[in-house]
């Protein structure tokens, strides 16, 4: 193998591939990269065994075809710190890969390769990456999807534990709809989004949130305005351009979201999101670090953002909204709403709620819900 290839787009394709790369490897090869090169085209492959990830370079110099599992964290890191513009990498007798750039060099022992005469045509050691073909079982707009990550990701639980389904983001798909949600247990994130085409039916996985992650982070640079998904069994495979990732479905029972979604509230607030969102960053200001706490008081086209840090002081944050229903006190961990308006498609925010011990509700888009369990006992 002998390649000649821009730095550039080898990095960024090293980037797209790094998150699929084994941190702790139980098998050293878990831990590499696997390059493939042939017909003027190079193929990047990482597999952990949670998360699969395939990219594809094209407009390569292939001098000689070949493959080869590299130790990936040092690839990365040697390639993002080289500075001319294009790499050379060379695959030795010794089962080694030459890589040079200008006047550096470097040399890094591959786990195998298609080196000397008793290789073989592939990998035998590295786990094998999906291969998508078909039609996809959903299409849907590129940015539709990554603004339902966003919109879901943030209120996953912070627990890396992927055993359990409620450490995932629910995907359903049904009747040319698609929703997403993430929950942590406290408060839970929803979103629909329409599908465009696909080969249709129903479908419901819950997916590893660092998939999610590698696509929301990369999609946007890949060409084209469609994302395609498949559903593999224990596997949901994307595919964005160039980028093919794979992710294992997580098993067990997801919360039924439906029945943790208020119908409604007869306290109804309306907002400015930014007004509401300065606001109530002030107010967090002074809040203790272990138990922080603001308290919302709402009266007729006014809410008050109160907060107290012993040995600190008070802080006390008003503003004009429009409100509906009876005065009402609560209270919310602070960090839990600004994350829910960070994440907010409109400029109006609508509260819902009907008394401060039950979820309150907050409408931030269309076709986007955002449920928060009050801290009713500190009201």
């Amino acid at each position: 193998m002998k390649i000649l290839i821009d730095r550039l787009a080898f990095r960024n394709a090293l980037q797209r591939v790094e998150m699929g790369i084994d941190r702790k490897p139980t098998n050293p090869v878990y831990g590499g990269i696997l390059i493939e090169a042939s017909n003027d085209c190079v193929v990047l492959m990482t597999n952990d065994l949670d998360m699969a990830v395939r990219y594809r370079i094209d407009f390569v110099q292939v001098d000689q075809p070949g493959w080869a599992v590299i130790p990936g964290r040092e690839l990365v890191e040697i390639i993002k710190d080289l500075e001319s513009d294009t790499v050379t990498l060379t695959l030795l007798d010794k089962g080694q890969v030459k890589v040079e750039s200008g006047e550096d060099v470097c040399t890094l022992v591959t786990f195998e390769s298609s080196a000397g005469s008793n290789a073989s045509a592939h990998s035998e050691s590295f786990p094998l990456v999906p291969t998508l073909s078909g039609d996809a079982n959903i299409v849907m707009d590129k940015g539709d999807f990554l603004v339902m990550v966003n919109s879901t990701r943030f209120a996953t639980s912070r627990v890396q534990d992927t055993r359990f389904a409620t450490e995932g983001i629910l995907l359903e798909i049904a009747d040319g709809q698609a929703t997403m949600v993430g929950t942590d247990g406290r408060r839970l994130a929803c979103i629909k989004r329409p599908t465009s085409q696909g080969s249709g039916g129903k479908s419901r996985s819950v997916l590893l949130p660092k998939v999610l992650d590698q696509i929301y982070r990369f999609g946007q640079d890949e060409e084209g305005q469609e994302i395609q998904i498949w559903f593999l069994g224990n596997l949901v495979g994307f595919k964005l351009g160039n980028l093919e990732s794979f992710g294992r479905v997580l098993t067990g029972e997801y919360p039924n979201y439906a029945n943790v979604i208020p119908q409604g509230g007869k306290h109804v607030l309306q907002a400015h999101r930014e007004s509401f969102t300065k606001k109530l960053r002030l107010a967090s200001h002074l809040t203790l670090d272990s138990a922080a706490v603001v308290r919302l008081e709402m009266t007729a086209n006014n809410l008050e953002i109160a907060s107290e840090h012993e040995g600190r002081g008070r802080a006390s944050a008003n503003f004009e909204v429009a409100y509906s229903g009876e005065g009402l006190k609560t209270a919310f961990n602070p960090t839990f709403l600004l994350e829910g308006l960070k994440a907010a498609h409109s400029e109006q925010i609508e509260l819902q709620i009907d008394d401060p011990s039950r979820p309150a509700k907050f409408l931030l888009g269309d076709d986007y819900t955002y449920v928060v369990m009050p801290l009713s006992a500190l009201v």
